[in-house]
């Protein structure tokens, strides 16, 4: 979202004491528990004027009435709780959510709690609270976001860490095609979140659950995770530690900082691995400046790979040389497509000159390819990386075998 960036100073100072009001975004899949975690919260306020803010994609939100009632009874949380139904705010309700924010910061609550519905994108969320109104009043302004909060089902995500070894034929989507597959999403609100609350661990034996919050650390590495049952979350878990920054918000994830690692080197080695071995999880990147069959490519991708759990990058391919291809592989889905041209294409075609390519795009420009490059994250548990690498080395293009890429 390109408007994040440009709003660093809304949010990226940590000063509790420049006068905003503290914001806790509490997002999550449906059945996680988010709810749970809201009132439990409400229950424990401990004297802290509350408010919340209930986002449901239906017309009745149970889950908003039901935190009426938890404020009611409780008299310590002595907040308010407002609901904004029928629609998402990370898209469609976007404007309402906004201003929601606002109304509720003009009451001067200790704390806002916002639950976003189960498929909600960390990131619409923060550019809903980013964006200006037509007064040019931006949410930011009054509040201040401390953490985006992912609540887990420790049982589901058991299960999805032990699918990852499972055989698989993944199902394959465009970018282009307005359905989203659920493991995407779900991989999003995990790599976005700065406090992962892992719920209901009183229901996985205890060896799943230190392997699965391995996994998740191996998402998002810079993301406290939590173990927690009931919901119990504690406030001061929630509060004392500030970490969200708007101008970092996105740029944390594994896939990020693996990529970011390897800027500037420009010589198509992958870069260095980095494991935890006691749980043999490993991320590392496949790098390379040849052309490789499209083809092939899905095809391993699609199939199974054990203990992957996460792919995402950059690929040059024979179906549409001239165009960056991008992957992003969650679960058991891939998404695949097309983007705009590669910035080498545009110069053979002299629909650009040189002075129009970015300075940090020459950092990682080959003299030969350009920008045209194979630039792909792969995270796991027990991956056999030298396995893989071979793999997509022996899908290269070579003229020598009376291989030509189309349009050449």
């Amino acid at each position: 979202m390109g408007d994040l960036a440009s709003t660093s100073d809304t949010n990226s100072g940590r000063d509790a004491s420049d006068g905003r009001i503290p914001l806790v975004v509490l997002g999550g899949f449906l059945g996680a528990g988010k709810t749970t975690v809201l009132n439990h919260l409400l229950r424990e306020a401990k004297g802290r004027r509350i408010a919340a803010l209930v986002n449901d994609v239906g017309e009745v939100n149970i889950d908003a009435a039901l935190a009426q009632e938890v404020a009611q009874l409780e008299a310590r949380s002595a907040g308010d709780v407002v609901e904004l139904s029928n629609g998402c705010i990370c898209c469609g309700m976007r404007g309402a959510f906004g201003e929601a924010v606002v109304k509720l910061a003009e009451r001067k609550p200790e704390v806002i709690l916002v639950e976003a519905t189960g498929i909600a994108e960390p990131q619409g969320v923060v550019g809903s609270l980013v964006a200006r109104d037509a007064n040019g009043v931006s949410p930011l302004d009054l509040v201040r976001i401390v953490n985006l909060v992912t609540v887990v089902d420790a049982g589901w995500w058991v299960k999805k860490v032990e699918e990852a070894y499972t055989p698989v034929r993944r199902s394959l989507m465009l970018l282009s095609d307005p359905r989203r597959p659920l493991s995407e999403l779900l991989a999003l609100q995990v790599e976005a979140a700065n406090v992962i609350v892992l719920n209901k661990v009183d229901l996985v034996e205890q060896e799943a659950l230190l392997r699965s919050r391995r996994a998740l650390a191996a998402l998002c590495p810079e993301a406290e995770v939590l173990a927690v049952r009931e919901g119990r979350v504690d406030w001061d878990a929630l509060l004392d530690g500030e970490r969200f920054d708007v101008s970092t918000a996105f740029k944390r994830s594994r896939c990020d900082l693996e990529f970011a690692k390897g800027e500037g080197a420009g010589t198509g080695e992958s870069a260095k691995a980095h494991r935890h071995s006691d749980f043999g999880l490993e991320a590392f990147v496949f790098r390379a400046r040849f052309p490789v069959s499209h083809g092939k490519l899905l095809a391993f991708l699609r199939s199974s790979i054990p203990g992957l759990l996460r792919a995402k990058g950059f690929v040059w391919t024979d179906r549409e040389p001239d165009r960056m291809g991008y992957l992003s592989l969650a679960g058991d889905s891939l998404r695949f497509d097309h983007l705009g041209k590669w910035r080498q294409a545009l110069l053979e075609s002299g629909e650009i000159d040189r002075s129009r390519i970015p300075a940090e795009e020459w950092l990682r420009w080959d003299a030969k390819t350009g920008d045209r490059r194979q630039e792909i994250v792969f995270i796991g548990i027990d991956l056999d990386r030298e396995k893989i690498e071979s793999a997509l080395r022996s899908f290269r293009l070579r003229e020598d075998r009376g291989e030509r890429l189309e349009g050449s």
